[in-house]
């Protein structure tokens, strides 16, 4: 059982999970915190199609409150978009 909510000091068997909390934001290209190499990360980032974060609605934070930053996107409020040829459909 999970610590006890009343009793904030009292065990009930199992302890808690340990929560990791992102405290900064991540590159949307590179997926780091912190860009080696900013400008090529930066010409990714104009050539590729991105789609708002469907976990975070955009924001860029956690919506389950287990984090500061969102853990799909990491932040960067967006998400590359993969394009993928569906079989049988001719353009």
């Amino acid at each position: 059982m999970p610590v006890s909510l009343i009793h904030p000091g009292r065990q009930t068997g199992a302890s808690a999970p340990r929560i990791v909390r992102r405290t900064t934001r991540s590159c949307a290209v590179c997926g780091k915190t912190r860009c080696q190499d900013k400008n090529t990360c930066r010409a990714a980032f104009g050539t590729t199609e991105w789609l708002e974060c469907p976990a975070c609605a955009g924001s860029g934070y956690d919506t389950t409150g287990f984090q500061l930053y969102c853990p799909d996107c990491g932040g960067a409020k967006v998400l590359e978009v993969e394009i993928v040829d569906a079989p049988g459909v001719v353009e």
